[in-house]
């Protein structure tokens, strides 16, 4: 991890997501860049004053940035190489520019619980991004703290996992914590055997990891639940998940996986990509 992107819009979640990435960029000795996208919405149910120019609105953003800078800077001191980025456009869009650019080994961006209505079909800016970028992306729920990950579950769902960026972060941040990564497969059918030869590869790559494979009883329309179950009941610190390319259509039908386990989840979710 070279650099450690963290998004902000200076709410309360995603000052609580910097200071996640902050603390995540001391313990693995990496930059920080500290993001705000700025743009006048087009829809809002909030009033806001038309005769603002976007000049305004970025010169309110500018002091907004400076004031979360010198609060991070404050709170850890010189050992954090920060900096920050301003940029004009919507917040996903700026953000899958910036990994595009390179350098980027880690997204860190906040997520808040809002009404059920709005997570399903809006969603938010993280789950917007993660899987649409070359790198992992980290969603950081409301009052989490940073910690050791001691336990990881990995959900899969018996096909390819991609190797590459993401695997080569998460093996980084297995080995810094001595974590246990636990492969967790929610059966699809309860005439299917556990299979685990889709994690061959994967488990070659992370040679050194303590790794161990659980298959869960057959649970009809009910994967994201029985998986954020096994998490809570075997007190794992962090959920790894992949985010699969769906057609148009699948996306206009079906709730997104990664959309309902990340505002249900109560730890940090590491979004993988099987983008190349």
């Amino acid at each position: 991890m070279k650099t450690i992107l963290a998004a902000t819009d200076f709410t309360g979640s995603s000052w609580n997501a910097l200071r996640f990435a902050a603390e995540m960029a001391l313990d693995f000795d990496t930059d920080l860049t500290v993001v705000h996208a700025t743009h006048i919405p087009v829809v809002s149910d909030v009033y806001f004053d038309l005769r603002k120019s976007m000049e305004d609105w970025r010169q309110e953003d500018e002091l907004q940035m400076t004031k979360v800078i010198d609060k991070l800077q404050k709170k850890y001191g010189e050992a954090l190489k920060v900096k920050s980025r301003l940029k004009i456009g919507y917040g996903a869009d700026v953000i899958r520019d910036m990994v595009k650019r390179g350098g980027v080994g880690l997204v860190v961006m906040g997520i808040a619980q809002t009404e059920r209505f709005n997570e399903v079909v809006f969603g938010s800016t993280s789950t917007d991004v993660a899987g649409t970028v070359n790198c992992p992306v980290l969603i950081v729920p409301e009052k989490v703290t940073y910690k050791q990950w001691k336990s990881v579950a990995f959900a899969f769902d018996q096909k390819h996992i991609p190797l590459g960026k993401g695997i080569q972060t998460l093996k980084e941040i297995l080995l810094a914590h001595a974590s246990k990564l636990n492969f967790v497969n929610v059966m699809d059918t309860p005439f299917v055997e556990g299979d685990q030869s889709s994690l061959k590869p994967i488990m070659k790559e992370l040679n050194g990891v303590e790794l161990k494979t659980h298959f869960l009883p057959y649970h009809t329309n009910m994967v994201e639940e029985a998986i954020q179950d096994w998490v809570r009941r075997h007190k794992a610190s962090m959920l790894v998940t992949v985010a699969r390319k769906h057609t148009v259509l699948w996306k206009m039908f079906n709730e997104s996986s990664t959309k309902k386990i990340a505002f249900s989840s109560k730890v940090p979710l590491l979004v993988l990509s099987d983008m190349k």
